[in-house]
């Protein structure tokens, strides 16, 4: 059945780090973004903090990645690595930026994503291979080569990449799903 991630409560977590276990360079980059959990989790790496939340600020600003295409990707990693955190902040954000609901929806496929438009379906693809084989297959790559030239392309895996880093940090550490509103209008985390 398709349905999108579900939380799965553990015994042991990471604990999100307090004020206090901040240094106040932290603090300033978390008063600057969204109040979300994964990032005060990013916060509490210490001296990791301040790149992360620049190549955090990349991804969601690269020229030429298309904001629906970014959020659909995000999703369909998260669908992809269970990661129940990433699919109930972007869920919002995709409706955000102009994801219909069958877009979304379409992102909980347990098999390949079909029947929308191709950019979806290809890149639905190649988010399933990254996921799951950690490489693309040389149509895939050939694929995004064609579409987005080899900038584009290079931009769009390293964003395919980069959420699956982050569901992969997210269900390690066991970042608790967010327990208010705090995504409102947002169409990403910076």
């Amino acid at each position: 059945m398709n349905m999108p991630p579900v939380f799965v409560d553990h015994d042991v977590v990471v604990p999100l780090p307090t004020d206090g276990e901040l240094t106040e360079a932290a603090k300033a980059i978390l008063r600057a973004g969204a109040p979300l959990n994964v990032s005060r989790m990013f916060a509490g790496t210490e001296d990791m903090f301040k790149p992360i939340a620049d190549l955090i600020g990349a991804v969601f600003t690269a020229s030429g990645i298309d904001v629906r295409l970014r959020e659909l990707i995000i999703l369909r990693c998260a669908k992809k690595l269970n990661s129940a955190y990433e699919w109930q902040a972007n869920a919002v954000m995709a409706k955000n930026v102009g994801c219909s609901q069958e877009e979304i929806d379409a992102m909980c496929a347990d098999g390949p994503v079909t029947g929308l438009d191709q950019r979806i379906v290809e890149m639905s693809a190649a988010c399933d291979e990254l996921c799951t084989d950690a490489t693309l297959s040389d149509g895939t790559l050939a694929r995004l080569i064609a579409r987005y030239g080899n900038t584009g392309a290079r931009k769009y895996i390293l964003t395919i990449s980069w959420f699956n880093m982050l569901s992969r940090f997210l269900n390690g550490c066991r970042v608790q799903p967010e327990t208010q509103d705090n995504i409102g209008g947002r169409t990403s985390p910076v």
